[in-house]
This record gives structure tokens, C-alpha cells and sequence, in this order.
């Protein structure tokens, strides 16, 4: 038991000294400041929100387009166009922000053609779409005889205010779409990056042993699951100690920098999601830190432990990719699934606790599924390690690692 202890110090002191450790250490606190309030200014942006631009409007008769440019707002900077081609050059060059082209029957027509310079601007084309169109409505409704404020009044759409539901009775003005996307993304971010980091930290650390035959003076004097173990539960103490301080310092800059700086955090950044954080960063450590060191000692070298930990990194990657369908279908069953299923659930059961919770049922299964799946990992990577790893200058492959596992000689 002392020498596991030894070994545990070794490589928290190890991992801890790191540049890399301490320069994340200080800049954690700021990163997780800024996703609690990025995403609160990322989406105050709205569809209005459109100071200044400069519209060309080309076809459609003089009249149409003579009457749209005068009752153009002033942010919208509209002028007459007689040459496509032109104005077409003038947006690409920057001097225009898009070109409105009217048909010939702009007043009956069904749908408008506005060019700009990147299609992705969702801001300018959504703040030209619903301007010209309010326009070319009044100009309808005074067409017809009818007044054409009494008309906006008449079709102006209600403001909708989103109200999340509480199990307690304690319903609270919910998130909207973007914030809960924007802080989706980034918690899933850190959670990735935190446990990529470690996981792959553990591997490397094996691999070097392995090449530099520092293992074997190791295993002269422990047992090769004490090493592993000690490893994981060194390197896992650190980025238990650099999370407790990120957590730390980012409530005590929230609470003393939020209210001097008059910044709102949104209803999603609570103490419960942060404490969740904690509790899935754990998790998905030890699930993949025993994989890893598995692969560590499976690999040969650098070069073929990033070729090993090719499909461990791929479930990894798969919530970030479908965050979009995981927001918007937190009870789905393909959501259920993968917020089940080991080697994704930390991350998709994580977004889900974000998007709205999850029975307390299928939480506690959540964990319970994780805490087996970790068990049966380490057990397996024990013995997987303990084979493998004196097996330098030999290029094995997960398969190998299989029959390893397999092996009842052990």
C-alpha cells in the first residue's frame, strides 16, 4: 500500500508541475467566466440588431422600387440600382452589403432574391427579410385602400416569453435557443478537452516508460496494476485539484466581478451544473484513463498509440458533432441511447442536464451504468497491461489486445 502511495504522489507531483498544467489552471476560471456570459452576448444579438447597411435594389418597376428605397428605415442605406452586374462587383468588393432583386410583379410576388457576400450572415439577411417585408406589406394593405399601420398593429406578433418547468413548483424563465446551444457547446468543450487531455496524458506517460525500459526498473519492485493504478488515481487527483479550483475562483470572480461589471449570467450557469460538471469529468476520466492506459501499453511508440486511440477518440467526438439534434431532442430516443451508452453517456447525459433534466431514474442509471462500465474497464485494462506492457519493440494492435484480454493463461 506504501508504494502505491508513492506512486500516486509521483504523478500528481508530476502532472501538476506541468507548464501546461498551471498556465490551464490559471486561465480555466476565465474560460468558464466567459461561457456563462459569451453566450448571454452572443445571442442579445437579434434579428434588429443591424445598425448599418447598404442595399442595392435593382428590377422591379421605378415605382415599387422608388417607394421601398423612401420608406426604407435609416439603418437600411437603400439605393436604386440599373446594372446588376455592377452592384453585384460593388458587394463583393465590400462597398454594398447585399443586392435586393425585385421581380416584375414585386407587390404580388411570392418570394425576393437578396445577394450578399457570405450566405451565412443569418443577422443581415433576417433584418432585410423581415424589414422588406413589413414594407411590401404596407405598401399592399395602402394599395388596397387600407391603412397600413392599422394593418401592422393588426398582424404585429406577440412577444413569447419562455417558462421552464420545475418539478417543485419553482418554474423559472427558461433559456433561449441560442444561450442553451452556446453554453452546450462549451461546457461539452471543456468536459471533451479536460478528459482528452488526461486520458492521453496517462497513455503517453506508459508509452514513454515503455520506450525508455523505465517501466522495467518499476515493475522490479510493484506489480503492474499498481502502476497502472497509480498513474490513474495521481493523474485523476490533479485534474480533480485543477477542477476544484476553476470552480473555486470562478464564483469568486462571478460574485465579485459580476456585480462591478453589471454582467447577468443566464439561468442556465448554476452551482448544480457545476457540481454535475465535477461529476462527469470524473467519470469519463476513469472510464477512458483505464483505456488509455491499455492503448499506452499496447503501443510501440508515439506514432501507434495515436493510431490505437483512434476509435476511442471517435465516441468522444460524437456528442460535439450532434449538439444541434441533442438540444433540441434531449428526450429522443437516440438521446436516451447515447446518454447510456459508457462511452458517450458523461457528455450527452451532461447536455441533457443542461437542456432540461432527466428523471432523477435515469440519472441514477446513468452513473450506475458508468460505474460498472469503469470497474469492468479496469479490470480488463489490469490484465491487458499487465501482459503487455514489457512487450517492447512489438507492434500490437487492439485485436492483440482482445486475445490478451481473452487469455485464461493469465
Amino acid at each position: 500500500m506504501h508504494k502505491l502511495f508513492v506512486l500516486i504522489k509521483y504523478n500528481f507531483r508530476r502532472t501538476a508541475v506541468k507548464k501546461s498544467f498551471v498556465v490551464l489552471t490559471i486561465l480555466g476560471p476565465f474560460i468558464i467566466i466567459a461561457m456563462a456570459v459569451l453566450p448571454g452576448l452572443l445571442t442579445s444579438r437579434s434579428v434588429n440588431s443591424v445598425t448599418e447597411a447598404g442595399i442595392a435594389v435593382f428590377g422591379g418597376d421605378d415605382a415599387t422600387a422608388e417607394a421601398l428605397i423612401l420608406s426604407s428605415p435609416d439603418f437600411l442605406n437603400m439605393s436604386r440600382s440599373l446594372n446588376f452586374e455592377e452592384s453585384r462587383d460593388d458587394c463583393m468588393k465590400g462597398d454594398l452589403d447585399g443586392v435586393l432583386v425585385l421581380p416584375d410583379d414585386s407587390l404580388n410576388a411570392k418570394s425576393l432574391s437578396f445577394y450578399t457576400r457570405s450566405g451565412s450572415d443569418l443577422v443581415m439577411t433576417e433584418t432585410v427579410r423581415n424589414t422588406v417585408g413589413q414594407m411590401i406589406t404596407g405598401m399592399r394593405a395602402a394599395a388596397e385602400g387600407l391603412d397600413p399601420q392599422r394593418i401592422a398593429r393588426i398582424t404585429a406578433y406577440p412577444a413569447m416569453n419562455i417558462v421552464q418547468l420545475k418539478k417543485d413548483g419553482g418554474d423559472k424563465a427558461g433559456a433561449d435557443f441560442g444561450t442553451i446551444i452556446y453554453t452546450a457547446i462549451a461546457f461539452i468543450m471543456l468536459l471533451y478537452m479536460t478528459t482528452l487531455l488526461y486520458s492521453q496524458m496517462i497513455g503517453r506517460s506508459v508509452v514513454t516508460e515503455k520506450t525508455s525500459k523505465t517501466v522495467e526498473v518499476m515493475l522490479s519492485s510493484v506489480k503492474p496494476e499498481i502502476l497502472m493504478i497509480g498513474k490513474i488515481a495521481g493523474m485523476g487527483m490533479a485534474g480533480i485539484l485543477q477542477y476544484a479550483i476553476w470552480i473555486a475562483l470562478s464564483l469568486l470572480l462571478i460574485m465579485v466581478a459580476g456585480p462591478a461589471l453589471d454582467l447577468e449570467l443566464p439561468t442556465l450557469f448554476t452551482t448544480d451544473l457545476l457540481g454535475y460538471l465535477i461529476l462527469f469529468f470524473l467519470l469519463s476520466f476513469f472510464l477512458y484513463a483505464g483505456l488509455y492506459a491499455a492503448v499506452g501499453a499496447l503501443a510501440e511508440d508515439e506514432q501507434s498509440l495515436g493510431q490505437l486511440q483512434i476509435p476511442f477518440i471517435i465516441p468522444q467526438i460524437l456528442p460535439m458533432v450532434m449538439i444541434s439534434y441533442l438540444v433540441m431532442n434531449p428526450d429522443a430516443p437516440v438521446t436516451v441511447f447515447l446518454s447510456f451508452f459508457p462511452l458517450t453517456s458523461p457528455m450527452v447525459m451532461f447536455v441533457r442536464l443542461i437542456v432540461a433534466p432527466p428523471p432523477m431514474l435515469q440519472l441514477l442509471l446513468c452513473v450506475g451504468i458508468l460505474l460498472v462500465s469503469i470497474t469492468l474497464i479496469a479490470v480488463g485494462s489490469g490484465k491487458i497491461f499487465r501482459q503487455a506492457i514489457l512487450r517492447t519493440g512489438q507492434s500490437l494492435s487492439l485485436k492483440d489486445g482482445l486475445k490478451l484480454l481473452l487469455n485464461k493463461k493469465e
